[in-house]
Parts: C-alpha cells; sequence; structure tokens
C-alpha cells in the first residue's frame, strides 16, 4: 500500500493537476482553486487541517475528505480509497440495520436577521424604491420592462435601483447594520458592500429578510451580490397552487407570477445547485404537480437534478424553457410564458 503525503487532502488534489493557493487562515489554512468536477477558478475550497482534511466546492457543493476524493475520482469502493490511501482498515461492526435509499432531506429554515439590519435594509430598499421612479432610475426600469415585467409587477415585488454615491458602490460599517465586525485578509476591517445595481428584495412581515443587487455591467466579480446579513430562503409567490413552478432567479419568478399567477405557484431557489428550505419543501410536498425549471446543463448542476425526483417522486418534471436560457430570456424572444407553463400543466 501507497501512503499519499500522510492522506494530505492538499497534496493529494494538488498531484491530480489541480493548483490552489491560500486565501485565508480559517479553520488553519483555506485554499481555493478549481473544482476537479465543475471547473470554475476559485470556487473549489481545501481546509487542510480541519477535521484531518476537508474540502467544498461553492458551485457544485461537492465535499468530503481524502477518502470520499479518492472514491470519487478513482472509482473505488470505501475499502478500496482507504488501500490507495495506505490507511489501515478499521474493523466494522457487524450492522443490525440496512437504509435503503438516499438519506431523508431535512431542511431547515433561516433564522430572521438582526433587528438593525431589517431597519436598515428597510431604509435602503425604501430609499432605491424612490431612485428607481426617479428620472435618474429610467435605464433601470427599461431594463425591468426589457425583461417582460409590467409597472404593476415591479411595485409589487419591490424593486429599487441603487445609484451608487457619485457614480460608485457604496459601503458601510457592518456594526451599522448589526452584524458583527470582520477582518479582511489585510488586516482592515471587512465593510458592508452595497454596489450599483437593481435592488431586488425577499420581504416578510416584519420587513426585508434578503437585499439582493444585480449590477448592470460588471467588470470583474459576480453579477449579482447579497447584502451581507441576508437569508438564504427561496422567494415563494402564489404558494396556495397546487401546480408549482421552480425557476432560479426572482425576476425569473415575479414574471412567471405576472402570466401565469392564476394557474401556478411559482419558487425562486437562486441557482439550480441550491435545496429548498422547510417552508418550501412543505408546501412542495404537499403539491400535485412541480414544474422544474431550473437549468441543468452546466457541468455543476446536472448532478443536483436527481436530489429532485428522490425527493418528491414522480410529480416533478423537468421542464426548462424551449427557447433561451430562463423564462426572461425566452420571453424576449417570443415566447409565451403562460402557454410553456399551460403545456407543462397538461403533458
Amino acid at each position: 500500500m501507497t501512503l499519499v503525503h500522510g492522506c494530505n487532502i492538499l497534496s493529494i488534489i494538488q498531484e491530480d493537476g489541480f493548483s490552489s493557493k491560500k486565501v485565508a487562515s480559517t479553520r488553519g489554512g483555506e485554499y481555493a482553486g478549481p473544482c476537479p468536477w465543475c471547473g470554475g477558478k476559485d470556487r473549489f475550497l481545501i481546509w487542510p487541517q480541519y477535521r484531518g482534511g476537508r474540502y467544498w466546492c461553492r458551485g457544485c457543493a461537492r465535499s468530503g475528505d481524502a477518502i470520499q476524493y479518492i472514491r470519487d475520482t478513482r472509482n473505488l469502493s470505501f475499502l478500496g480509497a482507504i488501500d490507495f490511501l495506505g490507511i489501515e482498515k478499521p474493523r466494522f461492526k457487524k450492522r443490525q440495520w440496512k437504509q435503503s435509499g438516499p438519506p431523508p432531506f431535512n431542511p431547515k429554515n433561516d433564522p430572521l436577521p438582526p433587528l438593525l439590519w431589517i431597519e436598515k435594509a428597510s431604509r435602503f430598499l425604501q430609499w432605491a424604491q424612490n431612485q428607481l421612479w426617479a428620472s435618474g432610475g429610467r435605464a433601470a426600469l427599461d431594463l425591468l420592462t426589457g425583461k417582460g415585467l409590467n409597472e404593476e409587477t415591479i411595485r409589487e415585488a419591490g424593486i429599487g435601483w441603487n445609484p451608487g454615491e457619485y457614480g460608485k458602490d457604496t459601503y458601510r460599517d457592518r456594526r451599522g447594520w448589526g452584524l458583527p465586525c470582520e477582518v479582511r485578509r489585510d488586516g482592515r476591517p471587512k465593510r458592508l458592500w452595497l454596489p450599483m445595481g437593481l435592488v431586488i428584495p425577499l420581504q416578510s412581515e416584519e420587513g426585508p429578510r434578503r437585499i439582493r443587487l444585480r449590477r448592470p455591467e460588471p467588470d470583474e466579480g459576480p453579477r449579482y451580490v447579497i447584502i451581507a446579513g441576508s437569508v438564504l430562503a427561496p422567494l415563494i409567490l402564489a404558494p396556495e397552487k397546487k401546480c408549482l413552478l421552480v425557476v432560479e432567479s426572482e425576476l425569473d419568478a415575479w414574471l412567471c407570477w405576472q402570466e401565469a399567477g392564476d394557474l401556478v405557484g411559482v419558487v425562486a431557489l437562486g441557482s439550480a445547485a441550491m435545496k429548498p428550505d422547510a417552508s418550501a419543501h412543505e408546501l412542495l410536498l404537499k403539491s400535485e404537480i412541480i414544474l422544474n425549471a431550473l437549468d441543468y446543463d452546466e457541468a455543476g448542476a446536472r448532478y443536483a437534478w436527481k436530489f429532485w425526483p428522490e425527493t418528491y417522486g414522480q410529480k416533478v418534471k423537468r421542464w426548462p424553457v424551449s427557447i433561451g436560457k430562463d423564462p426572461s430570456d425566452a420571453w424576449q424572444q417570443g415566447l409565451s410564458i403562460r402557454a410553456w407553463i399551460e403545456a407543462g400543466m397538461t403533458e
């Protein structure tokens, strides 16, 4: 048996040709690099010193230790992987039961943000909504109507526009929003980033729970930014419907609700790799039809599809738009969103 660098997970992955750089001191040292499964540049995180070595991908959610990595990359059994790594074989107790199928899905609901965060987010959102309907928000409003949303829907969704300060992104003290102080890698305090862009809220009776900003033309960094302190809960529209349509973005969800909210409820998860929280899970279990319009074409998301039929059974129908990459794109290319949904409910 060959011992591979003392089972150091970082060395094993680097020897497979995936270079990583140290990006933080979290958990004894955090390294980032491309994911062996779904690619990217820095989405794959490795902690060589944490609990014997662990990894996790922000894109496809692959995670595990050195044994799991060898099993998945070499197509080996558990015993084959530990033999490959030179680990002494454990002594197993006789199993008293056998579990069939995948482990049960146990979703949770995120708690509300701090009260100060909700207060600050409410003020920011109200200000951003006013900016959208002012003369300076014309371009942002045209962008929304160009994606098919009418004025009534835009107001119902509570969408706003952040023009920034002097045409630049704004930053705030995290403590002023009720968030703990964090320190950057250079030792300076991390600030709350409020980039220029569309302001898309997730609201509740208590106030905003999430603020997502869609940057118009980012030179670098992500297109979408979630303000620190926000929850990751899905947006749910018309939850009383027996047929639920699952999409990625909130803008797609509001368009589908606008065009066919009398027919279906809509759940926006944020990405194909995300899973429902407890509230959405309960609704999905009670539904009669689930039209899944998430994008599973990317390598990092293809494996995520199996979660849906495993969890919700045969009532799940994969139902991507027939043209374009998402409902908004399809609408721009002439697709009737209502007809597309009606077809999914009847076929």
